[in-house]
Formats: structure tokens, C-alpha cells, sequence
């Protein structure tokens, strides 16, 4: 990407806050307001064609997680074009998409076929001609599927002079999870504020027992951002400009960490597994996570019950209750081994029969998509967190750098040397603040 097509990509942004709950809010209730026929639909989009290259394989890299759950429809798929697809696991971040996958890709060539990727790598692959154009590849009635609220983030962090270069699979936004049956044995409520927070967090956190009130994954990299930039949303900042409101933020979860004592140390060499199992192992009272947990916690049938992830809003900060968007989207890579097939298996995962199927098994293959809406239950728990989220304004804008997975390393970097008390805040907020400022030069 050279310097003048960053500068072009910074002028584009995220849908606001407003204009995503008019959208979606109207959206949801739109479509969980259909009655009538059958939960899926008999005749969709997908019409496929005879697989007409030699090679018949088809390697779909996707995280793991969702294996299963595409197994359940692949057969389908594999039936009626005659090609076989072959499931990998791919990253659980935009940098570590870009590590793995940006060697092949400058040198002319792809280990697969279709990808899952993530906002904050899609812009340098798209930049750089390493994915491909896919307005003639996905009908037109798929894009109209999605609520107006999506377009600008479709002609955001997906597309290119209205190119689009992929497709969202994921509408995601940092849910706030809580153990209500614990809350309820001490007849208390979910925190609403940052204090709520510390105050209701204490009564669950236990050394002697291993428990916390809260906790979240923040290995580097990238998932420290992601909880630093939640933190930042609440309390009114601008990360990338290293402002007074991040630095609250970061104090903030120092705090949480070193003076409230309810937020282990060990979540800063923790993933999005271990935060999760923590939760899972009856270990956390409420935490911070993407929608894909609901599908893990369901799915964990021994442990699951629906009063121990109850959705609320987020505790609010000065800036409010809210929580940052995001998500991941099917791309096909340029040098993809076999394009055709690669082209038949998007539009078909991406199809109005296929999606919603795939939507109803895992939050992290959920967008507010009219068709995926309609055959949804209402009483469906992410179906109404969001719509939830929507009414009392939660959503926020993902903070936007035209060079954004450096500018996102940078506050990993900044960020831990503060935690790891190797550096004190107002350094930490000059040397970030100078750092960015390298970039956009």
C-alpha cells in the first residue's frame, strides 16, 4: 500500500453509532415480525455450477471452532458441484492473518482457496491486490440482505471504491456475559458502572479459591487491544491518539488488576481458550467476550445453563455504556489454487439458505441479515443481546488508523509496558502518542 492510497483508505470509517440503531433496530424487529412457511428456506440463491476446474478440492480456512458446524451443510455443497472442500484452521486475529498469510501472498501464490479475515488485516490484503474483487461473485440479492445500518461498514473496512472484497460472515461486538445465578445467590445485580463493577466484583473475587469478578483474554498481540480499545470506548477516547480518556482507560484496568485485586495478572498471557475455560470452570463472575461464546457455552452441555451467560449492557464510564464493532468476513485470495471452486463455496456459505443455518449454530457466524433474522427465535440469546445493545445505544465505531494493525501493535506495546509496570502512564501515553504519529508520516 503506498502513501497516497493510505491516505485515501483513512477517509473512510465505520457506521455510527446512530445510524446502526435505526438500521439494525429496525432490521431485527422487521424480521423477527415474519410469520409463516418453513424455518428455512426451499428455494434460495445458491444455484451452483458444475465444478469446471481440474483441481476439485477446495481448502476453506476458517477457526476451528466452527468446524463442526460447517460440516453440517459442506455435504450439501459437495453433492451438487461435485468438489470437496477441505477445512483448515485459520487465525483468531488480523495480525496473525497478516503473518501467516502475507509471505504467500506477495509472492504470487495461497495455501487456500476461501478465508475468513478480519477487519484490521482485510485493508492491507485488499491494498495490496491480494484478494479478490467479489461484486460479480455474490448475487446482488445477497448484499441487499444486509440491513442499510451495515453499509458503511461494508464500504469501510470491506471494500474499495465500491469494490467489495469481502463478504461479512461475523457482526461482532464485545458482549457483557454474567453468572445471574451467582448474582442472584447474593441478591445482587449486574454492575451498570465502572464502580458497580469494582464493588460487585470484590464480592465474588477469592484468592484462596482462584475466583475473580471479572477477567477478559489480553495476550499480545491484538487481544490486548481489543480490551484496552472496549475500555476507551467507555470512557470517551480516541485510541490511537493516546488522549487524556485513553489514559483513563488504561488506569482503569490497572486497577482492576493491582488495586481492586479482582482481575487476574494472568489474563495479560491469556487468550480468548483460557478466559473462556476460566469462565467455564466457574472461575469469573462476569466478563467482556465476542458472541462466538455463546455458541462454546451452549455447546459445553455439561456445564451450560442459560443463567450463567446472561447478556447485560456494558458498565458504563464517563463516556457510557458502550462497546466497540467489529467483525470477520469470507475473502477469496487472488493466487487461490482453485478460483472456481473457491467461488461456487462463498456464494454458497454466503446464500439465503446456507447462512442463517450456519447463524443459529454460532454466534460468530451471525450478522443482522433480514434472512438470518426471520428464521431466528426472538427469544434466541444473541438475537436479543443485540437487539438489547441497539436500543440503548452500546454500539461504537471501531477506532480507525489507515495503517490500523501497526497502529493496533503500537497500543499492545504501550499498553504492556504500562500493566507490566515497566513504564509509568504519561510516558506511556507520550512515547504512544509519538509512536502513531511515526506512522503517519
Amino acid at each position: 500500500m503506498n502513501s497516497n492510497e493510505k491516505k485515501a483508505f483513512v477517509k473512510r470509517s465505520l457506521m455510527s453509532r446512530r445510524t446502526f440503531l435505526k438500521g439494525s433496530a429496525g432490521a431485527i424487529a422487521a424480521a423477527l415480525s415474519l410469520t409463516g412457511g418453513s424455518k428455512f428456506l426451499t428455494q434460495g440463491i445458491f444455484a451452483p455450477n458444475i465444478a469446471r476446474a481440474q483441481n476439485k478440492t477446495v481448502v476453506f480456512a476458517i477457526q476451528e471452532f466452527t468446524h463442526d458446524i460447517f460440516k453440517e451443510v459442506l455435504p450439501e455443497f459437495e453433492k451438487s458441484t461435485g468438489l470437496t472442500v477441505q477445512l483448515e484452521g485459520g487465525p483468531v486475529s488480523g495480525n496473525d492473518m497478516l503473518t501467516k498469510y502475507a509471505s504467500a501472498f506477495a509472492s504470487g501464490t495461497s495455501p487456500v482457496d476461501v478465508m475468513s479475515d478480519a477487519d484490521d488485516s482485510s485493508p492491507t490484503f485488499m491494498r495490496a491486490g491480494w484478494v479478490k474483487a467479489l461484486n460479480d461473485v455474490i448475487p446482488q440479492e445477497t448484499w441487499d440482505d444486509f440491513p442499510e445500518s451495515m453499509k458503511a461498514h461494508i464500504d469501510g473496512f470491506l471494500s474499495i471504491d465500491g469494490v467489495h472484497y469481502r463478504i461479512p460472515h461475523e457482526f461482532a461486538v464485545g458482549y457483557f456475559f454474567n453468572r445471574k445465578d451467582w448474582l442472584d445467590e447474593k441478591n445482587l445485580a449486574a454492575p451498570t458502572t465502572w464502580d458497580e463493577l469494582v464493588a460487585t466484583g470484590k464480592e465474588f473475587t477469592d484468592s484462596a479459591k482462584g475466583t475473580w469478578g471479572t477477567t477478559d483474554g489480553l495476550t499480545k498481540p491484538a487481544l490486548l487491544y481489543v480490551f484496552i480499545a472496549y475500555l476507551t470506548a467507555q470512557s470517551g477516547g480516541k485510541v490511537f491518539d493516546f488522549d487524556e480518556a485513553t489514559g483513563t482507560a488504561l488506569q482503569f484496568l490497572y486497577d482492576l488488576i493491582y488495586t481492586h485485586k479482582i482481575f487476574p495478572e494472568t489474563a495479560l498471557n491469556n487468550d480468548y481458550t483460557a478466559q473462556n475455560e476460566l469462565y467455564m470452570g466457574d472461575k469469573v463472575a462476569f466478563m467482556r467476550q465476542w458472541p462466538f461464546f455463546q455458541g462454546v457455552a451452549q455447546g459445553n452441555t455439561d456445564w451450560y445453563a442459560p443463567d450463567k451467560v446472561v447478556i447485560t449492557v456494558p458498565p458504563a464510564g464517563p463516556a457510557g455504556s458502550k462497546s466497540w464493532i467489529g467483525g470477520w468476513g469470507y475473502s477469496i485470495p487472488t493466487y487461490a489454487p482453485n478460483p472456481d471452486g473457491a467461488d461456487e463455496l462463498i456464494k454458497f456459505l454466503t446464500s439465503k439458505e446456507i447462512a442463517p443455518k450456519l447463524a443459529e449454530k454460532q454466534g460468530f457466524l451471525l450478522t443482522p441479515r433480514k434472512s438470518i433474522l426471520a428464521v431466528l427465535d426472538a427469544k434466541d440469546p444473541l438475537v436479543q443481546a443485540m437487539s438489547l445493545y441497539a436500543e440503548k445505544d452500546v454500539f461504537a465505531a471501531r477506532p480507525f488508523h489507515p495503517r490500523v494493525a501497526e497502529a493496533q501493535t503500537v497500543v499492545d506495546d504501550m499498553a504492556s509496558l504500562f500493566l507490566s509496570k515497566q513504564s509509568s502512564l504519561a510516558d506511556v501515553l507520550k512515547q504512544g502518542k509519538d509512536l502513531i504519529a511515526a506512522l503517519d508520516q
